[in-house]
C-alpha cells in the first residue's frame, strides 16, 4: 500500500538538502568573519556587542600614588562635605549647642577631647582611647569607625579618601577658632638634569 504522504516525506527531505548545501557556506562565512559584517583576517567576530578585551596583552594596572592629608584638605570642598554628613544627622546634630542624640554634638570636635562632650554617655571603648580628635584620626576613624576603635557604638564607613576630606573640612567649620589644617606634604624635588662637561664643539 502507498504510504499517502509519500509526497510530503520527499519534499521535505529535498528542501533539507537544499538548505544545507546553499546555507552551510554563508553560515561557515558569517563564523569565520567572512561575507558583509566580518573582515577578511579569518578571526571569530560576533555580530552584536563591542570588542571583548580579555585583558590578554594589559599589564598589573598601577596603584595610584597616595595623596597626603594635608593636600586633600587644601583641596577639599567644606560645601560637599555639609551635603554628605546628612547621613550622619540622623544621630548627631552640628550647632553650637546642639542637643545630643544617639551620637554626641559635633560642634567643635576637631581638636576636642575624645569621650568629653557633655551629657553624652560614651562607650568604653572611645573613654579608654584617649586623646584629643585631630584631623588624622578623625580620617581614619571615619574611615572604618569600628577597625579603628574596635567597641564604639558608631558604625561608619568613608572608604573614598576625597569624601572625608570634604567632610573634615565641613566640621572644620564648626568652631569660632577652626584648627588648622595639617600642611601639606612636601613634593619630592625632581633630580637635576646632569650637566653636560664634555668640551663644546668649535664651529
Amino acid at each position: 500500500m502507498k504510504d499517502p504522504l509519500f509526497g510530503n516525506k520527499l519534499a521535505a527531505a529535498i528542501l533539507t538538502a537544499a538548505l544545507l548545501i546553499f546555507g552551510l557556506p554563508q553560515l561557515t562565512k558569517a563564523l569565520v568573519g567572512g561575507g558583509h559584517h566580518g573582515g577578511h583576517d579569518g578571526e571569530l567576530h560576533l555580530a552584536y556587542g563591542g570588542e571583548l578585551d580579555l585583558g590578554a596583552s594589559a599589564g598589573p594596572a598601577e596603584a595610584a600614588p597616595k595623596v597626603d592629608l594635608g593636600t586633600l584638605l587644601a583641596n577639599a570642598n567644606p560645601a560637599g562635605g555639609e551635603r554628605r554628613s546628612a547621613l550622619c544627622k540622623s544621630c548627631h546634630t552640628f550647632e553650637e549647642g546642639g542637643a545630643n542624640g544617639t551620637g554626641p554634638n559635633l560642634w567643635g570636635v576637631v581638636g576636642r577631647e575624645l569621650a568629653s562632650h557633655a551629657g553624652f554617655n560614651y562607650t568604653n571603648a572611645l573613654q579608654e582611647a584617649g586623646g584629643v580628635w585631630t584631623y588624622e584620626r578623625l580620617d581614619a576613624y571615619l574611615k572604618n569607625s569600628q577597625e579603628y576603635i574596635p567597641g564604639t557604638a558608631m558604625v561608619q564607613r568613608f572608604a573614598k579618601d576625597e569624601q572625608r576630606a570634604d567632610i573634615l573640612a565641613y566640621l572644620a567649620t564648626l568652631d569660632d577658632s577652626p584648627v588648622p589644617f595639617p600642611a601639606p606634604a612636601a613634593r619630592a624635588e625632581e633630580p637635576e638634569a646632569e650637566e653636560d662637561h664634555g668640551e663644546a664643539e668649535s664651529h
